[in-house]
Formats: structure tokens, C-alpha cells, sequence
């Protein structure tokens, strides 16, 4: 685990530089760092050093050896119970959970168990119509605007062409259509829809004309539908998590401070 000392320094400087808050996201541990006691260590170093008051825990700990990024978002085991024994043993801190949270009802379940807060990283990237498409409604309330596909990308086509090359060179179409890429997962037409936007990258110069010779791919019928029914979640997941809880953190007299 990064020296905390060095990343509160870091924080430090940051903050001095920006008028938002700051915040810190961190695995569990690495390697064979991996205790709790040792990701409290660093958890309260750094929020005692630093304006840091909000932490997003990534519920893995990280294997510098032997295994590839991609398997360090799944080999290493999740232990929330770590994150849930971060709520407990620093009341005055914000945390937010991270790792292996993929619907709408694995979000409302971690937030039932005390989650002050919930980030979906990997799978609102790669399905984000299914997974983003109920978070206003389902987490926060609001009332359904039955938005479609097709009127999500008017509304982008606008933005994207407005800020395409605004800083210099900077960002291309390449850049702003990405994150649509998988705008269209498991529908019709979205195999076709990703070799069109292979070939559009080489030859459009604007977010407009690259719909324009793309978009053809894809049904109307799917690009006219609202969002449908969100897909059913674990909504177990933090069902035993007070049964698991990690020993209270106990500070150790080198870092006495932080008491």
C-alpha cells in the first residue's frame, strides 16, 4: 500500500489547489498488506494529514504479481466486510463502496446497509443503457421522462460538437463517442453499429456526420424504445454483512495521532 504520509502530502497539495473536496479511492490492500488494521492505518494517516474526508474503497485488494489488470478486477476476493468495518470505525468520515456492484438493486442494498455512497464502474462502461438508464428513478426518485436512445444522442450530438476540438486538437470524435460504444449492448444491430464506428473514426470530422453514417445500423424500433425493466440484482449481498465485520480497529502508538 502506497505510503500514506506521501499520499496525504499529495492530498494536501491538491486541495490547496482546488476549491472542491478532495477524496482518495484505494483498494483494500496489497499483496500481502492485505489486513484491516493495515487499511485502517492508511485510512486514518491520510484523513488526519490531509483535508481528505471521503474515501471510495475498491473492496479487493491488489495483486502486483503474476496476475494482469483485467484479473485484478476479479481473482482477488471481495471482502466488503472491510468496507463496512470502515463505516463503523470512522463515523466522522465518508466512504463510498466500489467492486463487483453491477444493478440497480445491488446499489439500493449497500446504501440499506449504511453505504454513504455507491460507485459502478466497469459495468455501467460496457451496458450503460441498462445499468444508468434507472438511476434516476430507482435511487433517487425521480419520475420516469421515458427517454429514448435516439433522443439521449440528440441531446450528445449537441454537447459533442460543441466541445470538439477545444483544446487544440483536443478531443477528437474518437474521444467523445467512446463512451457511447456500448450504448447499444445485446441490441440488435450493435455488432454492425461498432464496424461502422471502426470506419467513421477515420473519416468524420464531426459528432453529427458520424451518427449520420453509423446510426443506420441500428432498428428504429430499438432506437425509439425507453429503457426497459431493470435487469433483477443480488439484493442479499449485504444480508449477513454485521456477522462478518472485521475485529473494531485498534490504532497502533506509532500512528497514536490519529486517535
Amino acid at each position: 500500500m502506497l505510503d500514506p504520509k506521501f499520499v496525504a502530502e499529495a492530498m494536501s497539495a491538491i486541495a490547496a489547489n482546488t476549491n472542491v473536496p478532495v477524496s482518495v479511492k484505494c483498494r483494500i490492500g496489497v499483496d500481502d498488506h492485505d489486513s484491516y488494521d493495515e487499511l485502517c492505518d492508511f485510512i486514518c494517516m491520510v484523513s488526519s494529514l490531509s483535508p481528505t474526508k471521503h474515501f471510495i474503497i475498491h473492496s479487493r485488494k491488489a495483486l502486483l504479481n503474476g496476475i494482469s489488470p483485467a484479473e485484478n478486477r476479479s481473482i482477488p476476493p471481495l471482502k466488503y466486510e472491510y468496507f463496512y468495518g470502515l463505516l463503523r470505525d470512522f463515523p466522522n468520515l465518508t466512504f463510498t463502496i466500489n467492486g463487483g456492484i453491477t444493478s440497480v438493486d445491488e446499489v439500493n442494498a449497500a446504501r440499506e446497509a449504511g453505504a454513504h455512497g455507491v460507485m459502478i464502474g466497469r459495468a455501467a462502461y460496457n451496458n450503460p443503457w441498462h445499468i444508468l438508464g434507472h438511476v434516476d428513478t430507482a435511487i433517487y426518485g425521480e419520475p420516469s421522462t421515458r427517454l429514448t436512445r435516439r433522443q439521449v444522442l440528440e441531446k450528445y450530438q449537441y454537447y459533442g460538437d460543441s466541445v470538439l476540438g477545444k483544446y487544440g486538437h483536443r478531443p477528437t470524435v474518437r474521444d467523445i463517442v467512446k463512451p457511447l460504444l456500448n450504448l447499444f449492448h445485446s441490441a440488435p444491430g450493435n455488432g454492425l453499429w461498432k464496424r461502422k464506428a471502426d470506419a467513421a473514426f477515420r473519416n468524420c470530422t464531426t459528432i453529427k456526420s458520424f451518427f449520420e453514417e453509423t446510426l443506420v445500423a441500428i432498428p428504429e424500433s430499438v432506437l425509439d424504445s425507453p429503457v426497459a425493466e431493470p435487469s433483477p440484482g443480488r439484493e442479499d449481498l449485504f444480508a449477513n454483512i454485521d456477522i462478518l465485520l472485521p475485529a473494531p480497529y485498534g490504532t497502533r502508538e506509532e500512528i497514536i495521532i490519529c486517535a
